[in-house]
């Protein structure tokens, strides 16, 4: 759905001349009722100001009311044309005045111009016409009048518009001008309400889009948490399994292993405990999420020796610390996992005979700023987004196994804890992975 285009294509769709329409029907009709009315009232005041032909205009006044009255009948056209009926209904009724009005003496017509002039502007401010038809009834209802007078009138003409013809032609004038701007702005009230609805519209979409997608994610989400539980608890069986047979082998074959055998069990059997205390912090992660994991002091020295003990090295392999700070407070489980996998690529896709990973900390006043960097192949800028996508990988080389999971969820994890994680790399000069994390009180 492309909302924008359709929302600055509403000044040129029909949708708001039918409208338009509505409205002019609505105020055509009342401004007829309120004609058929008053027509047969004003015969009386007719018969108070013309003795000699009341009689005949009475009769006018009747008929055209009738006529009115027929139009009303016609609702569907009315509706659907409210121009063309509007012009009609005006038409018959100034029209009559028009003939009234060149039977009149001097002294009526100084009299009563002004009513006439007020009576006209008044009908004609009820309808809603287009530019175009305001000026064919402007030409028409003076060609009428112009008639009339030459047929009924024995006044001079510069008599009859000093007398008060020239107020009623500029009454008309007026009259028409006020259609001019009042249908432009009818028009654009109709416009902007058709464009706020459609505005609405698109948002009420748009928001139904947003729950829906919510409610995915959050099945998709409870899905995982309960993947990570079952995956957890599932390790956790074998791993126990694993450091009983270790320490059933320190116990039962203790005399017959070297002080050498003996170090390595003890070691598995650490190396085993650690892995059960990251199952059971990963575990606690996915119940809870980083922002509600309880915060702890960490001393960073030792939890980056336990987090380098916990990747994959040799030899070839020189890591070196450099950090401002001795100690940090925050959630263990967060830094050590993203430091882990940051130090395993670095060393995973390390390409030269000696792999070199420097590791900087420092601090600010509200963060605490870690740097991964290696002397690695490098990454090329544009690749920079697209590591940090799900299942993305830059190489398929049978040497190295990876699922394209690690980077992203270390740059989730780094962004619930509050803080960034970016890449400053290009090829040929090595990697330097950043984070931060804020302080906690």
């Amino acid at each position: 759905m492309n909302t924008a285009s359709s929302t600055s294509n509403v000044p040129t769709d029909f949708g708001w001349k039918l409208e338009l329409n509505k409205i002019s029907a609505k105020y055509l009709t009342i401004g007829t009722w309120i004609a058929i009315v008053l027509n047969p009232i004003f015969g009386l005041v007719d018969y108070l100001a013309l003795h000699d032909h009341w009689q005949q205009f009475m009769v006018i006044r009747v008929v055209v009311a009738l006529v009115l009255l027929c139009c009303l009948l016609k609702r569907s056209f009315i509706q659907t044309n409210p121009n063309i009926a509007g012009f009609f209904i005006l038409f018959c009724v100034t029209t009559q005045d028009a003939y009234f009005y060149s039977q009149a003496t001097p002294g009526v017509i100084e009299a009563f111009s002004l009513s006439y002039m007020a009576d006209f502007v008044g009908a004609s401010m009820v309808l809603l016409w287009s530019p175009l038809m305001a000026v064919v009834f402007l030409l028409t209802f003076i060609t009428v009048n112009i008639f009339f007078f030459i047929q009924n009138s024995s006044m001079p003409a510069d008599q009859f518009l000093s007398a008060g013809g020239l107020l009623v032609l500029a009454g008309s004038v007026f009259g028409m001008v006020m259609i001019v701007f009042r249908h432009q702005s009818i028009k654009t009230m109709i416009i902007s309400k058709l464009e706020l609805i459609k505005s609405n519209e698109w948002m009420a979409v748009q928001k139904e889009i947003i729950e829906e997608k919510s409610a995915a994610l959050q099945k998709s989400n409870n899905r995982l948490k309960e993947f990570a539980y079952i995956v957890s608890h599932d390790l956790k069986a074998p791993l126990r399994g694993v450091r009983n047979i270790a320490s059933w082998i320190r116990e039962d074959c203790g005399n017959s292993l070297n002080d050498e055998g003996i170090t390595h069990l003890k070691l598995m059997e650490k190396q085993i405990l650690k892995m059960e205390n990251l199952i059971k912090a990963i575990l606690e992660y996915s119940k809870t999420g980083a922002s509600k994991l309880n915060s702890e002091w960490i001393n960073l020295d030792e939890m980056i020796k336990d987090v380098i003990e916990m990747v994959e090295i040799d030899n070839r392999t020189r890591f070196q610390l450099k950090s401002e700070v001795i100690e940090i407070k925050g959630t263990r489980i967060v830094i050590s996992q993203v430091l882990q996998n940051l130090l395993s690529n670095s060393i995973k896709h390390n390409d030269k005979q000696l792999r070199e990973v420097d590791i900087e900390v420092r601090e600010d006043d509200g963060h605490f700023y870690f740097v991964v960097a290696d002397n690695g192949p490098g990454i090329d800028p544009k690749d920079h987004q697209k590591i940090f996508d799900l299942f993305q990988t830059l190489r398929n080389s049978s040497d190295y196994e990876s699922t394209g999971i690690g980077l992203p969820v270390a740059k989730k994890m780094i962004e619930e804890a509050g803080g960034e994680l970016w890449l400053d790399s290009e090829p040929g000069h090595g990697s330097r992975f950043h984070f931060s994390v804020p302080k906690e009180v």
